[in-house]
């Protein structure tokens, strides 16, 4: 299958202004986004926002004294909530993929999302890897990379990336930069199509994304193969 890390030199080359973002993307106030929302955050949100509601119904109001069966209700709680943030600290150390659809006007729009984090000093290893685009015939596809070392810009804007799939040689492309969130950059790749996407994954492959010669980013995927068919799926 032809490499991802080949897609992503063809880019769209069009003019450039404060606020432009990658054809078929709308700039929301912060970043790029596609017309119809799916940001890959959404796995991510979900996770946290069930981790959050676990003991939401416990009462706030402070009390002189609690009864045994009380304390006992707040330890409960309280390790049920421990419990599910290390689940979610492992599931997010292995990696995760999420694949999903959104119908729109213009047809479905598939997205498959893989997200991975460790604990590396200097913000660069993990992150998202999103491979998003419409169901054929519409072309439009994007590869999107999301971490804590890559530029978070104020406003889009283009910048030139070095970008390394497994051992392959180093191929320094142009590409849109933009702030994701406060802590999180994020960098598109305009690709032909969905399918042509899908035809350049593998099961495991490693990406490394660099400025200046040092490593901005870097992430590897395993467990692709399921992802790719469902993706594929998606897409015909």
């Amino acid at each position: 299958m032809k490499p991802l890390a080949n897609l992503a030199l063809i880019v769209v080359s069009l003019p450039m202004t404060a606020l432009a973002c990658p054809t078929g993307m709308v700039y929301d106030g912060n970043g790029c986004s596609p017309p119809y929302e799916y940001t890959g955050w959404d796995m991510l949100r979900d996770q946290r926002a069930a981790i959050d509601a676990i003991g939401s119904d416990r009462d706030t109001r402070s009390y002189p004294t609690y009864s045994p069966e009380k304390l006992a209700e707040f330890a409960r709680i309280e390790k049920e909530k421990r419990a599910a943030e290390e689940k979610e600290r492992e599931q997010l150390a292995k990696g995760l993929w999420h694949v999903d659809s959104t119908a729109t006007p213009e047809g479905k729009l598939c997205a498959a999302t893989f997200a991975k984090y460790t604990s590396g000093k200097d913000n660069s290893e993990g992150g998202l890897v999103t491979i998003m685009g419409f169901q054929q015939p519409k072309n439009e596809a994007w590869l999107i990379f999301q971490g804590a070392g890559l530029p978070k810009p104020r406003n889009v804007k283009k910048i030139k990336i070095a970008l390394q799939q497994d051992d392959e040689p180093i191929q320094t492309v142009e590409v849109f930069n933009y702030k994701k969130t406060r802590d999180f950059g994020a960098v598109t790749f305009a690709v032909p199509s969905l399918k042509a996407a899908v035809d350049g994954m593998r099961d495991s492959q490693r990406f490394k994304l660099l400025l200046g010669g040092k490593t901005v980013m870097a992430i590897q995927w395993t467990g692709g193969a399921k992802p790719i068919d469902e993706l594929g799926a998606c897409g015909k």
